[in-house]
């Protein structure tokens, strides 16, 4: 059995298909010699699936024209859950192991103080303080798409947590690299992917697969390590020939890239759009007809002012984000799976966009194209009820859904919107774009709110007075379509 020298908070597809993958590779290859044990933080069905099939599943990359390879990946070596004292103690026990890296593989949500992923994550590394000393190194790897995501998780755990003692602040500035990371692979769940290709990657393997990972094709560039001080023992770098990159140099740029003009392909891009308008599936969203020219002639609107405020020498920014429309036109994905933490994401996603002094040189139809995707994000996180704490929203087909993301500031102050008059809904969005914090929470300041962009507050406010007063997704876009023909 390879010795356990990674820990995962987080048993999601992603981490399967990215990092656990890669390991594995570095493994076959004789490149690396190490496992990994796995907490999955709620439940306990996918660490029992790990436990009975010895840490091995499958990878099967597949797009709507059928399966091109099924990959068997055995990295992990054992699993728990978190979401018992007695998983936890499990969890912690392995920090008896000389570790190389710490993965968290959790959504936006899961980074904050008081989340289960960084409660964890606090106490392993203290543990793994108390059992190997001063001395000990290792790095921290958070797999999701955070500007800085590195940092985020660093400075939460010395700013926010309490003090153990002054050596172990220290040695967690010091000792432990919390690496910037960017990680790029469509992971849909399963139930999205169509059976006829479930059904066929079942017929090529010889036992029934509870971990089963469905995966694009790994595109040119899926994983991206920002090792400053080369602290890195899992050797990433050695497998250029997958695209993966470990830098000693900041990879902000390509991380900006990455989140306006991949991730923003989904959101604001097409994924509530779709929802709303009844549209299950992202490819079919990004494939409908009225729809899909619209999402092109959004992103090149993006890539314009993305080339113009963060150029990369040798890359155009447009081709990297039509590239990504492809892809999830190839893949079957489901929307809801997406529309989730709408705050975080038209922070990192479309805030930037807003304030760029290039905006003012896009088209009109770019700003209208732009600020009708932004007004139909506010327009899905506007509660057509509330109980408690469980928010719903209704979609143009009078379908209920669960409002998930966790901050309630927007939905709060939109709720009641419905058959607001203009007036009010100018009020209501005034109150959303000047509050910075919402925007930069790091360094809230009156510049950073997006009050500061007047065409765009008043664009937004347009469409969304038409999407709370009888107008759907679809008329909306028809209505802009047919005013810049």
């Amino acid at each position: 059995m390879l010795p356990i020298k990674i820990l995962a908070i987080g048993a999601g597809g992603l981490q399967r298909a990215l990092t656990h993958q890669f390991v594995h590779i570095l493994n076959q290859r004789n490149l690396y010699n190490g496992g990994i044990f796995v907490g999955q933080p709620t439940g306990t069905e996918k660490a029992d699936a790990f436990n009975k099939q010895n840490g091995t599943y499958h990878v099967v990359t597949f797009d709507l024209n059928g399966i091109h390879d099924i990959q068997q990946v055995s990295s992990v070596v054992g699993a728990t859950t978190l979401a018992t004292e007695a998983g936890r103690e499990q969890f912690y026990t392995q920090t008896k192991n000389e570790l190389d890296l710490i993965l968290i593989g959790v959504t936006e949500a899961g980074i904050a103080k008081g989340e289960l992923a960084m409660d964890v994550l606090d106490e392993t590394l203290y543990r793994y303080f108390t059992q190997h000393g001063t001395s000990a190194t290792l790095c921290v790897i958070n797999t999701d798409n955070l500007r800085n995501n590195g940092d985020i998780v660093r400075d939460i755990l010395i700013k926010d947590y309490s003090k153990r003692s002054d050596d172990h602040t220290k040695w967690l500035q010091t000792n432990v690299g919390f690496l910037n990371e960017m990680g790029d692979r469509l992971v849909p769940q399963i139930h999205a992917v169509p059976d006829e290709i479930k059904e066929a990657a079942q017929a090529q393997m010889d036992s029934t697969d509870a971990l089963i990972t469905y995966a694009e094709q790994m595109p040119q560039t899926p994983f991206i390590l920002e090792d400053l001080e080369r602290r890195l023992r899992v050797p990433f770098g050695e497998l250029d020939d997958f695209g993966v990159v470990v830098s000693q140099e900041s990879i902000e740029t390509y991380h900006d890239w990455k989140l306006l003009l991949v991730n923003s392909v989904h959101v604001p891009g097409i994924t509530h759009k779709g929802m709303l308008s009844g549209i299950e599936y992202v490819n079919e969203a990004a494939s409908h007809p009225i729809f899909a020219p619209h999402l092109e002639r959004l992103m090149k609107g993006y890539a314009k002012i993305v080339d113009a405020d963060i150029p990369i020498a040798g890359k155009r920014a447009s081709a990297y984000t039509l590239e990504f429309i492809d892809r999830i036109r190839r893949v079957k994905d489901d929307n809801a799976r997406i529309n989730i933490i709408e705050t975080v994401k038209l922070r990192e996603r479309a805030a930037d966009i807003v304030r760029s002094p290039n905006y003012h040189n896009s088209t009109d139809l770019f700003k209208a194209d732009f600020a009708y995707s932004f007004a139909t994000v506010l327009r899905f996180l506007t509660p057509h009820t509330i109980s408690g704490d469980n928010y719903h929203g209704i979609t143009d087909t009078n379908t209920q859904y669960e409002i998930r993301d966790p901050n309630r500031t927007i939905q709060d102050t939109m709720n009641n919107a419905f058959g607001a008059n203009l007036t009010d809904v100018q009020n209501r969005m005034d109150t959303i774009f000047s509050n910075a914090t919402l925007w930069s929470p790091q360094k809230p300041t009156p510049d950073n709110a997006l009050s500061q962009n007047q065409d765009f507050c008043r664009r937004v406010a347009h469409y969304y007075h038409q999407l709370v007063n009888g107008k759907t997704c679809l008329e909306v876009l028809e209505n802009i379509n047919a005013e810049n023909a």
